[in-house]
């Protein structure tokens, strides 16, 4: 069936209202409270990198120095993140209408099935992009600047239709109850086939509208704390900063998921009558 954008953002706004007060919990744990501890974690390190975004070895003596804490710190977020959207899913989804504990507790189960997609997913592109660079390392010794230009072309290309072909993986999981990671990739596969181009399309647009009103509030508060204090981003500008973005993290990463689960509706052609009452 052809992907409806609009009816699908509006399944998931509304599906997000409906369940706001159990999703409210779930995303300040999994989404807000990584975000901040990442913010201070990472916060001497990143404003290190960005003083020295013009000297290269300073850049690479930190990140040296640094790559174990920046992975542990980035690991841990991921996964966080991961149970965050499990957790969503389960609530937006699942008939028996569980709590938020029990929402919790099958996405950790569902975490070992969708850590191990996102790996197989990762490798797979990997692949596709050394086949490519090879490829088109051939052509461009042919056309020259030309060929480079293709060859970028090509791999983003190949990037943004894989993102959009296996980005049904979180909900089959969990809706479908598909724990094999393999099967929900393939099943992912087929079930976004003829729909790549609409749903790259809504992807992009979600996407553009999450960075516009994150820089937006950035700057307005960036200037409003910036003449608070004279001028300086003392400490608690930086606290307020960081949960500004971890709060905006919060509310996408909960819109997201149920964006997902709101594709997955329509794309999958079965609406489950104890879904409607959400997705309506």
């Amino acid at each position: 069936m052809n992907f409806d954008s609009n009816r699908a953002w509006q399944e998931a706004i509304a599906a997000v209202k409906a369940c706001r007060s159990l999703l409210l919990p779930i995303a300040g744990v999994f989404f807000l409270v990584p975000s901040v501890a990442s913010s201070f974690l990472l916060g001497d390190v990143q404003a290190r990198i960005f003083e020295n975004m013009d000297n290269r070895e300073v850049l690479n003596g930190i990140f040296q120095a640094e790559m174990g804490r920046i992975l542990i710190v980035s690991l841990l977020s991921m996964i966080a993140g991961f149970v965050g959207y499990l957790s969503v899913l389960v609530l937006l989804t699942d008939r028996s209408r569980p709590t938020v504990g029990e929402a919790i507790m099958r996405g950790l189960r569902c975490l070992p099935t969708v850590l191990t997609a996102t790996v197989i997913g990762y490798f797979a592109l990997l692949f596709c992009i050394v086949v490519i660079s090879v490829l088109g390392g051939i052509l461009s010794a042919v056309l020259g600047g030309a060929g480079v230009v293709l060859i970028f072309i090509a791999m983003l290309a190949l990037v943004l239709t894989v993102v959009a072909r296996f980005s049904m993986t979180f909900p089959i999981v969990v809706v479908e109850n598909t724990l094999n990671p393999v099967a929900a990739l393939q099943r992912s596969w087929r079930l976004t086939q003829g729909n790549a181009f609409r749903l790259l399309g809504f992807y992009a647009l979600l996407f553009i509208a999450y960075v516009v009103i994150t820089v937006l509030l950035m700057v307005v508060i960036g200037a409003a704390t910036g003449i608070a204090g004279g001028g300086e981003p003392g400490e608690a500008t930086l606290i307020f900063t960081s949960v500004l973005a971890g709060a905006i993290g919060a509310v996408v990463g909960v819109i997201a998921s149920a964006v997902l689960a709101a594709v997955h509706v329509q794309l999958a052609g079965v609406r489950d009558p104890a879904l409607d009452d959400t997705f309506r």
